[in-house]
């Protein structure tokens, strides 16, 4: 019978009201042949504690305590003490159905498969459970699943898929960027020989923690956002360059779109940020260009390359609706709970 150990890694920062259920999930697998690796990323709640109770009374769970440096460091932390066949990730907000697992191992077809991809579901915090996954077509055609990994056609998120761990072999996640996820899936991806998908809900995303840095209402983790997803698609071009060229065109497109809106964004506030680096999104759009933009795109492109003080104005702009989006979400969600 077929039971590889699974690495399970969760990244632990500010979740104190959550690390229970996520922890408590997967010690409830009718799956055993596990490992639970958590990382405390320097967490300055109580999280760093519950994780070392847990590992007093459950020999498979290991804790990690390191300096906060972001989840996609303590992601490869994670990496480095894996042992396992496979690698999992789990976030510390998150949760697994109890059989997990089980059912992604026998997905795996023992073994045959380097990409198990299975389905979601969102918990709102109004305790709504939202199904995302139902109309996705299983598939194994391993081809195109690349290309729509590529193209941001299919989630990119690392969560929730099970990956065989020989595909990480000097991969690791990039560090002090948003986006880690779209940036890195292509190369595992395009590393696999057999991939699968099944629809069927297997892991839960949280929307209830609002410590969350996808969920922040800050500007400056916006900011960071539109810059990670401009690395992300600048990376998908490097590797439609090499496995798919016929994509490469629109992967191009795409960065180029990713580009305006992060010197957009970054524009618009005087608070900078080292982790940006404005230069490589303005040598893009200098090195790049695609007629078929949308005319606004085209404008918006000119000025960035020629007219810095429209430029600062039309940033200030998008931080203005920024602000207002997060105004009318706030009162929207006053007006629900009343």
């Amino acid at each position: 019978m077929y039971e590889p150990l699974i690495s399970i890694i969760v990244p632990v920062y500010k979740v104190e009201k959550y690390i229970h259920r996520c922890i408590e999930s997967v010690l409830h697998q009718t799956y055993t042949n596990w490992e639970l690796i958590l990382v405390d990323d320097g967490s300055p709640d109580s999280c760093g504690r519950i994780c070392d109770e847990y590992a007093m009374y459950h020999d498979k769970i290991v804790v990690i305590h390191k300096i906060n440096q972001g989840v996609g460091a303590a992601r490869n932390t994670g990496l480095h003490r894996a042992e396992g066949e496979w690698i999992y990730f789990l976030d510390s907000d998150d949760f697994i159905k109890e059989d997990t697992l089980e059912k992604m191992i026998t997905f795996s077809n023992e073994g045959s498969y380097d990409i198990v991809m299975a389905g979601h579901s969102i918990l709102k915090s109004s305790g709504k459970f939202i199904p995302c996954s139902d109309s996705w077509n299983e598939s194994d055609d391993t081809s195109t699943i690349q290309k729509k990994i590529l193209l941001d056609e299919l989630p990119n998120f690392s969560c929730g898929k099970l990956y065989k761990r020989i595909l990480w072999e000097n991969v690791y996640f990039p560090v002090d960027m948003l986006i880690e996820d779209m940036y890195i899936n292509p190369t595992l991806f395009y590393r696999a020989k057999h991939i699968c998908i099944h629809k069927e809900a297997l892991y839960y995303y949280s929307h209830e923690n609002t410590n969350s840095i996808m969920r922040s209402k800050e500007f400056t983790t916006y900011m960071l956002n539109k810059y990670g997803r401009f690395l992300a698609w600048e990376e998908h071009v490097r590797i439609a360059t090499i496995h798919a060229p016929e994509l490469v065109p629109i992967c191009t497109k795409y960065t180029i779109l990713a580009a305006i809106k992060a010197l957009l964004v970054y524009y618009g506030t005087d608070k900078k940020d080292a982790r940006i680096d404005e230069s490589k999104p303005l040598h893009f759009l200098k090195t790049h260009t695609d007629n078929s933009l949308p005319f606004i795109k085209k404008w918006q492109r000119k000025l960035l390359l020629s007219h810095a003080e429209v430029v600062v104005v039309m940033g200030r702009l998008y931080r203005n609706a920024f602000s207002l989006r997060i105004l009318f979400k706030n009162i929207k969600n006053i007006l629900r709970n009343k």
